[in-house]
């Protein structure tokens, strides 16, 4: 089992996969759900970008993306698995700080009923980055490894991204900086990211138990819900968009 798997094309083991080694075929769908996940959050956050420009807004929650930056510089440069994680984290970095730049550029246009939000952003965002930072490495330093912490952490940055992507739709009553294709990469970046741990957790539940546990499977189920829910309410905003148009 262990020269096959050294003979054939995978990602890099991680150290369950190096205890265990896994066949071929386990590691190809784990490989392929993981690739997956990197590109729909990748065009996620691009499309974030090219939809803030077009529509002189923004579109990702200030409160998810403190969360979401400050996840991926512990994770990515103060607790990384190796240096090809850290490598693959820059990118995200790098189009992070864009999206800050958006959000604090044309931000202030959706927070005119708020002066004391629309004239801080920049010092908002730069707070709650740091706050972030704090939050996941005090949460890295509370728990076993740093990777059940990334699970945890990882997972609750993502609901807290769909609910509050929600409530910022129904709030606003509008869909600037929200686009049908950022949504549906989101989704699927949200749904291959489950379907690796419920993959791994099925063949290893001893190696994955927080996977199955009442609080993962809660947590789960309710960001699918949000991604679920959230095209019903563009779909609603935008059908009265189109109403009062014409």
């Amino acid at each position: 089992m262990s020269s096959t798997i050294g003979s054939s094309f995978h990602l890099p083991l991680n150290a369950v996969d190096r205890a265990n080694q896994p066949p071929l075929h386990y590691l190809w769908v784990q490989d392929g759900c993981i690739a997956l996940t990197g590109a729909f959050w990748t065009a996620a956050y691009v499309l974030y970008i090219r939809q803030a420009y077009k529509d002189r807004s923004y579109g990702m929650p200030v409160i998810a993306l403190c969360c979401n930056f400050g996840w991926e510089l512990v994770y990515g440069f103060l607790y990384p698995q190796s240096f090809a994680e850290t490598l693959m984290f820059s990118p995200w970095i790098i189009i992070d700080l864009v999206i800050i730049y958006t959000t604090v550029r044309f931000g202030p246009e959706q927070w005119k009923h708020a002066p004391l939000v629309a004239n801080n952003l920049a010092i908002i965002l730069g707070v709650g980055t740091v706050l972030s930072f704090v939050m996941h490495w005090a949460l890295v330093e509370s728990f076993p490894s740093s990777d059940e912490a990334a699970f945890w952490s990882g997972f609750g940055s993502q609901l807290l991204l769909g609910v509050a992507s929600v409530a910022q739709l129904m709030s606003r009553d509008n869909t600037s900086g929200h686009s049908w294709s950022i949504w549906l990469c989101r989704a699927l970046g949200s749904l291959s990211a489950v379907i690796t741990f419920r993959w791994r957790y099925w063949h290893y539940p001893q190696d994955y138990p927080a996977v199955g546990s009442p609080m993962a499977v809660f947590i789960m189920a309710s960001f699918l819900l949000a991604d679920l829910t959230y095209p019903f309410v563009y779909a609603s905003i935008t059908s009265r968009q189109k109403s009062k148009s014409h």
